[in-house]
């Protein structure tokens, strides 16, 4: 019997070369990964405003000499099988290793369309080591009502999943991406990548619970064709520290993107979220809605912006964030922000940050409602407008769970 193979560590040059030497180049080529390393290494990290005043997290600063990034033992990748009935359509849910090999049409039409990594460093990071990963197609005018789940878990060792959605014209899906880490998986640095053809309708949902050591840092891209509809909607609920970049355009004209973004930084968690709508043809739309909480000593920052190009005459976006603080210890930064290049557009942003206040807690009070429980009921309210926008009620009661286990776990509330 064969001796098991030993982890490699590192994000390095040789490190690389074992994890291929391993499992192979799978999807991607071995050029395409090592230019990728290249990148990776001399890129500089990308400027972001940094967070609120007691923020420590700093991916500059990331050490990840010690991170093992391949262990055959140390992640699982979760795929739930196709009924009988998506498989005569059709529909094809494979590990990202084998896509090429056995998907090689539908594969090559997707792969890089919506992501390029030439200018972003971590994005490079994911796709010189992905060592997991799902590919999910959906024939052109085929609808699956089922929901496609994709589930990835970190154990021992660094993950980097790359998800690849490829809706054909007229195609409808629903995929959950579940993404979790223990305690021995100190990172996870992945790349989703959506691509919607003609009419396609796409409704892709994240739901984040990595274990409290973890740093996460994902990537996520969209292209939208001609009259496609994609509805997003992300809980960033776990992780010592939590980056999500999402980053969605509509290519022309109908296209329609919804956003929902959630996130409840608590103990000592940084959790940094950015969203993108970008409207490149006229006749799009976009709106975007965020919740977020901060409990503890947690912190967080939010950055959502809406661009619309100079030839997306008509356009109509919007964006709305709202921050809650039930700390005093707690901090979140909001930034919304607004590029507009072309004429007769409707776009409008908005956000707040505050505590819950003196008057709802006696509201709840003089109906005989503890105030703990007050804190507690306008919190999960609070969160609502966007748990509501999730897939699945049995999904939407797991992240109200959550969310109300970091409510009761905090340190108590605090007022306007």
């Amino acid at each position: 019997m064969s001796a098991r193979p030993t982890a490699v560590h590192g994000v390095t040059g040789a490190s690389l070369d074992a994890l291929i030497e391993r499992l192979g180049a799978g999807s991607i080529a071995e050029k395409a990964r090592r230019d990728a390393l290249a990148r990776f290494e001399e890129l500089p990290l990308r400027q972001a405003i940094r967070g609120g005043r007691n923020w420590k997290r700093d991916l500059a600063k990331l050490d990840l000499s010690a991170v093992a990034t391949f262990d055959p033992a140390a992640a699982e990748l979760d795929v739930e099988a196709l009924s009988p009935v998506a498989r005569r359509a059709g529909v094809t849910i494979e590990r990202f290793s084998l896509a090429l090999e056995r998907h090689r049409a539908a594969f090559e039409r997707a792969f890089g369309r919506a992501v390029d990594t030439r200018d972003d460093k971590f994005a490079s990071l994911a796709l010189a080591f992905q060592n997991h990963g799902a590919f999910i197609d959906v024939p052109a005018g085929v609808v699956v009502d089922e929901p496609l789940v994709v589930g990835y878990e970190a154990r021992d060792s660094a993950l980097f999943p790359y998800t690849l959605i490829a809706l054909g014209a007229g195609a409808r899906a629903t995929v959950i991406e579940r993404l979790a880490a223990g305690d021995g998986a100190p990172f996870v640095c992945g790349i989703s990548e959506l691509v919607l053809d003609e009419r396609a309708e796409l409704v892709y949902a994240v739901d984040q619970r990595a274990a409290d050591a973890t740093t996460l840092v994902m990537t996520r891209r969209a292209v939208l064709a001609e009259g496609a509809r994609l509805d997003v909607a992300s809980a960033e609920l776990g992780g010592a520290h939590s980056v999500s970049r999402l980053r969605a355009t509509g290519l022309a004209p109908g296209a329609h993107i919804n956003v929902t973004a959630l996130f409840f930084s608590d103990r000592d968690q940084h959790v940094d979220i950015e969203t993108e709508s970008i409207h490149a043809a006229g006749n799009t739309a976009s709106n975007t809605v965020v919740r977020s909480a901060g409990n503890g000593h947690g912190q967080g920052r939010y950055f959502g912006n809406i661009k619309i190009l100079a030839d997306a005459h008509g356009a109509e976006a919007s964006l709305r964030d709202d921050a809650l603080l039930l700390s005093a210890g707690a901090h979140i930064d909001s930034v919304p922000a607004l590029e507009i290049a072309a004429n007769d557009v409707k776009a409008f942003h908005g956000a707040t940050v505050g505590a819950i206040s003196e008057d709802e807690l006696f509201y709840a009070e003089s109906r005989g409602i503890a105030r703990a429980d007050a804190e507690r009921m306008i919190a999960l309210g609070f969160f609502e407008p966007a748990v509501s926008r999730f897939p699945l009620e049995a999904l939407r009661e797991e992240i109200r769970s959550a969310i109300e286990r970091k409510i009761v776990s905090g340190t108590g509330g605090v007022t306007a």
